[in-house]
């Protein structure tokens, strides 16, 4: 007796692929199919507190990759990228969820269209979207990316993300999602540091504003400059308060040597109370006039 076998993931996305070109395109289309093999298919987490990232290599293809940046929002970002041959114009790829052939049952789900521009990343997917394509991959499937090579007209390209051995690192992806600084450099990139009066250690609002930057400094090492500028209010004679600034400075030069910045990337400046940031004639003017200023520089 003969047995009629149903028809597995690839063959059905392919056909139904093929066929939307018409009869003369299923006569000229060579298709290329991209996807990492079931023997070898693997994702490779990489976290910190700044950054985590999810990729897989497509073997003759490039790299799905998928990243969450500290920011005081939620974000995810999906890049597939292309090892070789670059995309030369912007183009539209069809976007679908595929079963994998072990789950027959299952049935493939149109994900729309998504637009590729010239460049080595021709894929980029943010925030909902890249979610999504999670949620497929959580479930076994596997997102497939189908369009017209850049190379050849008739040339028919299909990319496809394994789920193979993917829900166990996707749980380690989502804790370090998770346990991302709220916040990203440019929020601490400049930074000013307040000072009680005629004082030049930090008080508990100066500790708090510092650790920001202290657990920002222990993963993140491309810092290149870092300027401080210190000033006063205007009590005092002015050649004191240039002293008063400097000293102010350079604690906090001291908190990032000891964070391992080298003290060759800092510059220290003061400015006394020549450049007040609020009036000087009220109590709550003054306060903010006693600071420092953070600019770092990447």
């Amino acid at each position: 007796m003969m047995r009629v076998y149903p028809m597995g993931r690839k063959s059905i996305f392919v056909l139904s692929f093929i066929l939307s070109l018409g009869v003369a395109g299923f006569a000229q289309a060579d298709l290329r199919d991209y996807e990492a093999p079931l023997h070898s298919a693997k994702w490779i987490l990489e976290g910190s507190a700044i950054e985590c990232s999810l990729t897989q290599e497509i073997p003759r293809y490039g790299m799905a990759s998928f990243s969450s940046q500290a920011s005081r929002k939620s974000n995810m970002n999906f890049d597939l990228a292309l090892r070789r041959y670059n995309a030369t114009r912007v183009s539209e790829a069809v976007l679908s969820s595929e079963p994998p052939l072990w789950k027959h049952d299952s049935q493939s789900k149109s994900m729309g269209a998504v637009t590729m521009f010239p460049g080595d990343i021709p894929v980029n997917i943010k925030n909902r979207k890249a979610w999504n394509l999670l949620v497929q991959l959580e479930q076994g499937m596997f997102p497939t990316f189908a369009y017209e090579s850049w190379l050849k007209d008739d040339d028919k390209v299909s990319v496809a993300l394994s789920a193979v051995n993917f829900q166990p690192v996707y749980d380690e992806f989502l804790n370090c999602v998770s346990s991302l600084l709220p916040y990203s450099f440019d929020d601490i990139s400049e930074t000013y540091i307040y000072f009680d009066f005629d004082r030049s250690d930090f008080n508990r609002q100066s500790r708090e504003a510092l650790t920001k930057i202290g657990a920002w400094l222990e993963v993140d090492k491309s810092m290149e400059l870092v300027l401080l500028a210190g000033h006063t209010d205007n009590k005092g004679k002015r050649k004191y308060n240039y002293k008063l600034g400097k000293k102010r400075a350079n604690a906090v030069k001291k908190f990032f040597t000891d964070a391992g910045i080298s003290s060759r990337q800092i510059k220290v400046q003061t400015f006394a109370d020549i450049q007040p940031q609020s009036s000087n004639e009220t109590p709550e003017g003054r306060a903010k006039n006693r600071r420092v200023l953070i600019k770092m520089v990447k």
